[in-house]
């Protein structure tokens, strides 16, 4: 276990650490959620340098992984509604129904960037429901921007008062504070699905 973690600090304090958030937020928003915050926060207290190149890796992995799904969605819907659609009523109302979803759609997407809802989910609701494309990557773009940026803000501020708060507490209390989080994560995971 020692050898382990030992490891797991080499590579974050390694030149792969930054690029590796980019692939673990891109995998976050596809593949696979997982809590990227984390070793996104260990990167950013390492130091005030590291934080905005750390904000700014997982907001383009986010990004990324979000269009991804997204386009893969939109191809989806594209594909299979006409032969859902058969007449040209109901065609017109799906057509109609898309172009509301379209502007309104993005403030809710957007909304979904900051919470803890699993952005692979919104991003396949939104290809699925018709967002548009342009207003889709706004809202990704500016949601998850704004989540990650103001973490690093916030990390920025006060992450030395944060390592030596953690630094000064004793073992118990650390476990202790991880085991809430830990019991926080899952609770907001619950609570969101």
């Amino acid at each position: 276990m020692r050898l382990f973690r030992l490891r797991l600090i080499r590579a974050a304090r390694g030149k792969w650490a930054v690029p590796a958030l980019f692939v673990g937020s891109f995998i976050d928003s596809t593949i696979f959620p997982w809590p990227v915050a984390l070793p996104l926060a260990a990167q950013m207290l390492r130091g005030r340098r590291y934080v905005f190149p750390a904000a700014a890796a997982a907001a383009l992995g986010s990004i990324l992984g979000g269009l991804l799904v997204y386009t893969l969605a939109r191809l989806a819907f594209d594909t299979i509604a006409p032969m859902i659609v058969d007449d040209s009523g109901a065609a017109a109302t799906l057509s109609d129904a898309r172009a509301r979803i379209e502007t309104g759609g993005a403030v809710a997407v957007f909304a979904a960037m900051l919470t803890p809802v699993p952005v692979q989910l919104t991003s396949l609701a939104a290809g699925l429901a018709g967002v548009g494309g342009m207003w889709f990557a706004l809202a990704i773009t500016l949601g998850r921007g704004l989540r990650y940026f103001a973490m690093g803000l916030v990390l920025y501020a006060v992450g030395d008062r944060i390592v030596a708060g953690w630094l000064w507490l004793p073992r118990w209390g650390r476990w202790l504070l991880i085991a809430f989080f830990a019991a926080l994560f899952v609770w907001l995971i619950a609570v969101s699905l």
